[in-house]
């Protein structure tokens, strides 16, 4: 990372220290005990013990609805190995991006106070899950990463998690991306999706309706992590071939 960085976290560090509790207090999506999503319902479930607390969804009536929901379960829970169960205290919520019999999409987005810290930091991660085949979809599964894709996403849309915090707006958010080198952000897109050490870099990617979105990290006074989405449009020539849900999605089959 270049030191410019250095420069624009004091600038930033009031703006953000606002935004860190409340993450998505806005945005959040209002997830109901019991809701009807795309012909199939979802329901919320919990992970509570001592301060950690991280809400879910589980899919009532879809085939394989035990695998998946054993599968959504293990990829929300799984960040409670990166915390004390005894001395930190972490909430997290959900948003589902994208939905149908073939794909799920889930954003998942709060807080974590470890013990030590003088404030409170901003968690972000996403789960991708083929519903046909019970697996996890990770970026490098849709997308051929490279050199090009890293221009898409430099090129991309940005998306504003809080009211209080537009790196846009505020111009540095081309200034921020050109911080990273392509050699880099390929190399952390390609070990993209997955919670825990392989994941170092804390680079998730989800699935809107018309866009593919990618999740980086950056210091705490940037916010903790930056979302870039890139249109399908943009993409026909990253789809990997024979990916049939991306492509249908598309309308490139």
């Amino acid at each position: 990372m270049k030191n410019w960085l250095l420069i624009l976290i004091p600038v930033l560090l009031l703006m953000s220290c606002n935004a860190n509790v409340d993450l998505y207090s806005d945005q959040a999506k209002s997830n109901n005990d019991l809701s009807i999503e795309e012909g199939f319902t979802i329901k919320n479930s919990n992970y509570s013990k001592n301060n950690i607390n991280i809400v879910y969804p589980q899919i009532v009536d879809i085939t394989n609805a035990e695998k998946i929901n054993a599968l959504i379960q293990n990829e929300a829970t799984r960040i409670v190995n990166s915390y004390s169960l005894e001395k930190d205290n972490l909430d997290i919520n959900y948003r589902i991006m994208y939905k149908n019999y073939e794909l799920i999409s889930i954003q998942y987005f709060g807080s974590v106070f470890t013990e030590g810290a003088p404030y409170p930091s901003n968690v972000f991660y996403t789960s991708n899950i083929d519903l046909k085949k019970g697996s996890r979809v990770k970026l490098s599964d849709l997308i051929e990463v490279n050199d090009a894709f890293v221009e898409k996403f430099k090129e991309g849309s940005y998306k504003s998690y809080d009211k209080d915090l537009n790196l846009l707006d505020n111009g540095v958010l081309t200034e921020i991306l050109s911080g990273y080198s392509s050699k880099d952000l390929i190399s952390y897109f390609k070990q993209s999706d997955t919670v825990g050490e392989v994941n170092d870099s804390e680079t998730y990617s989800y699935i809107t309706q018309d866009a593919i979105g990618v999740s980086i990290s950056v210091p705490h006074a940037l916010g903790d992590h930056l979302e870039m989405e890139i249109s399908f449009s943009n993409l026909i020539n990253n789809i990997k071939k024979g990916n049939e849900v991306l492509l249908e999605m598309v309308g490139e089959e």
